[in-house]
């Protein structure tokens, strides 16, 4: 095997190099042996994209351009070994949730906090950490004998280690293997069989994983049916010891192996762990280790030196010295070039570097759009030759999103989409609840409103109304709908219900079929037969084709489909890991919605000229003319350590004191930070704009970033430029800022200033020109001629006096109330105003019972008037409203108390009449409606108007 290490700072040529050896070995042989390169999985796209860029190479079938699952995938295909069969992230989550429930009262440290929501989430994560580790149960419990068995770790450890074997034992018994278990499968299935326990052996900087007789006998001795004609890495700054071992095997099935890496000196044993060069020289120091002690070995370094004529930055000296000077400590400023000027201080558009300080995170996207839009119109560039970077997309990517549609920028956002709350995953969960909690309100038209049950919003808005109003919960869905009052809103919920329910009773009775308990494989059947109920597949489908936006608008947006495969593998992976385990609804719930909760999507990008938005930790950009960095701000960039969930900062440095390592440590993570600044500062060829805010969203004050200190202080001369808050219409770089100066001139009595006459009539403006014409002529309140008034509303008007009070309050509330008929949302409740009616109707039942006898009020003696009312109270809740005094024990509380305030007020009214000779003569009594017994109080208001009032009188 021969060995090439390919080192090398930024832009000096090693991916050019790479792949012009692939382009050399495809053209020369065009079949053959395969070859592979790979990569981060962000950026293989791009690599291919490079490849076929030279006119040369049309086309190849050798090569493979992979990331490292990929090819585990390649090695077991090339061997005929059948895939094996794998449980994703969002399965390991499920069991592991199923698992807490069982081991909860066995654990010692986290008995509390296992019940809670997302702690399966964290376990995952750490048991990732584990495997991608090496780390198994039996080293757990040999760090639990070598710890004091009082200390909080100790306890931590002991409970891994039993949920870490419980888990193993759970995906034995199920035959499966965990999704980040492929690597290890490959690397078996090549004849290397790693230890399970990896030996410490104490030396700082060296990894167990590093010993060469881990490597196997086998020596460089390929297995039957795989082989390589050459393998290329580029690309990686840090790799796992699973990635490590799986290179290893492969690499000994190939004739010839390269490996790039951003190093821009042979790195020595003893590399500061702060230096932004540490992580990369590790990974380096590891690979060479491990390589260079197979049997056979011919092993060569190359470093690649800086050009200033030639590479990324040829004639551009600003961005040669940032490369150069940024990871040496004892780097000297720039000096000024010969005629005082400063090539990097200047605020036009050729300027090479810029730092620019913005008021908030929307003015920093809204700079981004304005220099992109003025590297493509000024400058020649393709939107795809720009990339804004950021360290992370917390408070970022609605604004940019918002910024560059309004700008009209084409974009991609390199980011996973989560989809917990999607409409199939709510469709879903709310039809689980359904099953396990009877037909709550919530959960029914949690899942009606998806908009995958039924097309029509509106309908269902009003059969919701009903609902509320009415008090249909629960298995009354069940049954046919009934209620008094409009009949004609009951039949056509009816309707509506016989078109809902039937899916959802066809779900719930195939649960109940199975005694109350399921297998996954049969609630995943039953999901399934849901989904197809309900034709999820072509509503998405038609979702799909409706909603592409911008200038993707004639494609498809990607996003549901890519949902609905999501979907599909999360029942795939619950009918995995629950195949013959059988557990009820209620146990059932925590499971589905941990699943769920941790549920995204990747997006395709749907054009190929567009901006890339992407973190630096994620996006591969191997070829950028202009880079935009956002976000340059204090515990921003560079990030603080990520807090540990449920291993501390200090645990895990207990465990690398014993040489077992869970990822980077402190001063390790800030070295990688200043790596990602160096790589930052190093993607573009041509322009580099950087930009920090001095305020948040919330208006907290903002600090720059040491970078911004470290930059200035490599350009002395460079000015920190700060975002001007208005600009002429001479420096707009879109239609969208000529809105101000257009508005100012539509204000009576001002002008446009110094807008251009007669661009106000351009076609950019066509869109904005549409939307104030009607505006046009200016805001003049609308009066309408009495001549117009009373072809609307006749001679007569007709209102209440309460109308009037309400018009005189607030006109504009009498317009939504009166002429709109507004009205609150009924629900069924004893709010203020049931209890109201509830009295009115008690007393007016009263009064009629009394007028049907020929009784007067003062014929009962008040021990007769409170019996009675007693009488018509109870008799009354029965009804009232569709029963909702009988809803619950709360009603009929409400009842007794209420009418016993009646039983109180006729009591005393009755004892008082005696002393006076007022009668009771009506209640309720209505005038001027139709069917009132009593006309409407009529006024006469001059030229032939007249004012109608009506109204109801209690009593």
């Amino acid at each position: 095997m021969r060995l090439h290490f390919l080192l090398g700072p930024a832009g000096s040529g090693k991916t050019i190099r790479c792949l012009s050896e692939i382009r050399a070995a495809l053209t020369a042989s065009p079949e053959g042996a395969p070859l592979v390169l790979l990569a981060p999985k962000q950026a293989t796209y791009q690599l291919e994209r490079q490849l076929l860029a030279e006119p040369a190479l049309a086309g190849y079938c050798r090569l493979h351009i992979l990331a490292f699952d990929r090819l585990a995938h390649l090695v077991l295909t090339s061997l005929r070994r059948p895939p094996p069969r794998l449980l994703s992230e969002e399965g390991r989550v499920m069991v592991l949730r199923a698992l807490l429930t069982r081991q909860r009262e066995h654990l010692r440290q986290f008995r509390a906090s296992a019940r809670l929501p997302g702690f399966a989430s964290q376990l995952s994560e750490l048991l990732r950490e584990f495997q991608r580790y090496h780390w198994s149960p039996a080293v757990l419990d040999k760090l639990v004998q070598d710890l004091p068995a009082d200390r909080p770790l100790a306890n931590k450890l002991r409970d891994f280690s039993r949920l870490f074997e419980a888990y193993r034992a759970w995906l034995r018994a199920a035959g499966l293997q965990d999704a980040d278990h492929l690597l290890d499968v490959a690397v078996e299935a090549l004849g290397e069989l790693p230890s399970p326990e990896p030996a410490a052996t104490g030396v700082p900087g060296d990894d167990p994983s590093l010993t060469p007789s881990r490597m196997g006998a086998g020596g460089n001795q390929s297995p039957t049916g795989f082989r390589l004609a050459g393998l290329w890495l580029d690309g990686f700054a840090e790799m796992t010891p699973q990635e490590l071992d799986l290179l290893a095997v492969v690499a000994r099935c190939s004739d010839t192996v390269t490996l790039a890496f951003c190093l821009d000196r042979l790195p020595e044993e003893t590399e500061s762990p702060l230096s932004p060069w540490a992580t990369v020289a590790q990974t380096f120091r590891r690979c060479r280790h491990r390589l260079e002690a197979v049997t056979g070995t011919d092993s060569a370094v190359e470093m690649l030196p800086r050009q200033p004529e030639r590479g990324r930055f040829a004639g551009n000296p600003v961005l040669q010295h940032l490369e150069a000077a940024w990871a040496n400590s004892r780097a000297r400023p720039a000096a000024v070039p010969d005629g005082g000027e400063v090539p990097c201080a200047t605020e036009t558009g050729a300027s090479p570097l810029r730092v620019v300080a913005c008021p908030h995170p929307e003015a920093e996207a809204t700079f981004a759009a304005r220099e992109i839009l003025r590297f493509v119109r000024e400058e020649g560039g393709r939107f795809r030759d720009v990339a804004v970077l950021l360290r992370t997309f917390e408070g970022y990517h609605d604004v940019l999103r918002r910024e560059f549609n309004r700008y009209q920028v084409p974009f991609f956002l390199d980011r996973r989409e989560p989809i917990a709350h999607h409409p199939v995953a709510e469709l879903t969960r709310g039809a689980a609840r359904i099953a396990a909690f009877g037909w709550r309100h919530d959960d029914w038209f949690g899942a009606l409103k998806t908009g995958l049950v039924h097309d029509d919003e509106a309908e269902i808005d009003g059969l919701e109304n009903e609902a509320l109003a009415r008090g249909w919960d629960g298995e009354v869905w069940c049954e046919p709908l009934t209620g008094a009052g409009e009949q004609a809103a009951v039949r056509r919920s009816e309707r509506l219900r016989q078109k809902l329910v039937p899916p959802f009773r066809h779900f719930t009775a195939r649960l109940a079929t199975h005694g109350g308990r399921l297998t996954g494989a049969q609630l995943a059947e039953a999901v399934t037969g849901l989904w197809a109920a309900l034709e999820v597949p072509r509503r998405l489908e038609t979702w799909s084709a409706r909603s592409g936006a911008g200038p993707a608008a004639l494609l498809p947006d990607p996003v549901h489909a890519t949902v609905w495969q999501q979907m599909q593998d999360w029942l795939r992976n619950l009918a995995l890991a629950f195949a013959e385990e059988a557990l009820s609804m209620t146990e059932w719930l925590p499971i589905l919605e941990a699943g769920l909760a941790g549920l995204s999507v990747g997006a395709i990008p749907p054009v190929l000229d567009q901006v890339l938005i992407g973190t630096l930790d994620r996006t591969r950009n191997p070829d950028l003319q202009m880079a935009l960095v956002l976000g340059v701000n204090e515990s921003v960039f560079p990030a603080p350590p990520p807090p540990s969930q449920l291993l501390t900062e200090f645990e895990r440095e207990q465990l690398a004191w014993r040489s077992l390592e869970l990822g980077p440590r402190p001063l390790e993570a800030l070295g990688r930070e200043r790596y990602y600044g160096y790589i930052a500062w190093t993607r573009a060829r041509r322009k580099l704009r950087i930009t920090f805010s001095q305020r948040d969203g919330n208006e907290r004050p903002l600090n720059p970033s040491p970078f911004i200190t470290r930059l200035l202080r490599l350009w002395p001369a460079l000015r920190l430029e700060s975002m001007p808050q208005r600009r002429r219409w001479q420096d707009c770089e879109h239609a969208c800022e000529l809105v101000a100066p257009w508005l100012a001139g539509e204000v009576p009595g001002t002008d446009r200033g110094d807008l251009a006459p007669g661009l106000e009539a351009g076609p950019a403006l066509d869109e904005l020109r549409a939307r104030l014409a009607r505006f046009a002529a200016g805001y003049r309140p609308a009066v309408l001629e009495p001549a117009a008034v009373e072809p609307l509303y006749g001679s007569r008007l007709e209102t209440s006096v309460s109308r009037l009070e309400q018009f005189a309050a607030c006109p504009f509330r009498f317009f939504v109330h009166s002429g709109l008929r507004a009205e609150e949302r009924r629900r069924f409740e004893l709010d203020a105003r049931e209890r109201g009616s509830f009295q009115h109707e008690v007393l007016a039942e009263f009064h009629r019972q009394l007028r049907a006898e020929e009784k007067g009020w003062r014929d009962l003696t008040p021990d007769e008037a409170r019996a009675r009312m007693g009488r018509i109270g109870a008799a009354l809740a029965t009804t009232f409203r569709d029963g909702l005094l009988r809803a619950g024990a709360g009603g009929a509380f409400t009842a007794r108390s209420l009418t016993s305030a009646l039983q109180e007020f006729v009591e005393t009214v009755i004892g008082w009449m005696p002393q006076y000779r007022f009668d009771p003569h009506a209640v309720e009594l209505g005038f001027g409606a139709p069917g009132d017994s009593v006309p409407a109080w009529e006024l006469e208001l001059g030229n032939g108007q007249r004012l109608a009032l009506r109204g109801k009188i209690d009593r």
